[in-house]
């Protein structure tokens, strides 16, 4: 079997990536094209939740046109989660305990929320959506007081500097996670 590979375009600015890879998937695109963007003006978690997307974060979405049958999906929810999970811990260079998966797709440490997941699907295909929160923005996050939001860069007091190619690396080291949940 060979690997994965992922198609990605990467966007200053967009509506949401959700949209972007369900219009794609509408054009007949591939699993495994990728949408990311550096800020989004609406982005969406789970649930059609509002999920604030200021600069500094890392927001993508993933074209999935799976062949296991569709009663398994739900399953990605949490793999992903995982993979997401197991990723940061090896950013942070923390133990499992400190970012962990808190049910049904949520990353979080002792501060707050790292990262949401959202799955939509129809007509054969999932669009897996991911918000990553990395680095501190200029304006802060707004919640409603659930899901407080934390941050990577502070979990890992010697995380690097902001800047894109931190976010394009984490990017890289995500796909290659979700490759492994995607073959598997």
């Amino acid at each position: 079997m060979r690997p994965m590979r992922f198609n990605v375009t990467t966007k200053d600015v967009t509506g949401s990536t959700n949209d972007d890879v369900w219009e794609l998937a509408r054009a007949g695109a591939p699993s495994g094209t990728v949408v990311a963007a550096r800020k989004q003006r609406s982005g969406r978690g789970q649930w059609g939740r509002v999920w604030m997307s200021p600069e500094g974060g890392l927001y993508f979405s993933l074209l999935m046109r799976p062949s296991v049958p569709e009663h398994r999906w739900p399953a990605y929810s949490r793999a992903f989660a995982e993979a997401v999970a197991a990723v940061l811990r090896e950013e942070c260079g923390v133990a499992d305990e400190v970012i962990r998966v808190k049910e049904p797709n949520d990353v979080v440490c002792d501060q707050g929320k790292l990262c949401g997941i959202s799955l939509e699907s129809r007509d054969g295909v999932i669009v897996v959506g991911v918000g990553v929160n990395v680095f501190h923005s200029d304006r802060p996050i707004v919640t409603d007081g659930r899901n407080e939001p934390a941050y990577v860069c502070d979990v890992a007091a010697d995380y690097i500097a902001p800047s894109l190619c931190a976010l394009d690396d984490l990017l890289e080291k995500l796909l290659a996670a979700f490759a492994v949940v995607m073959e598997g």
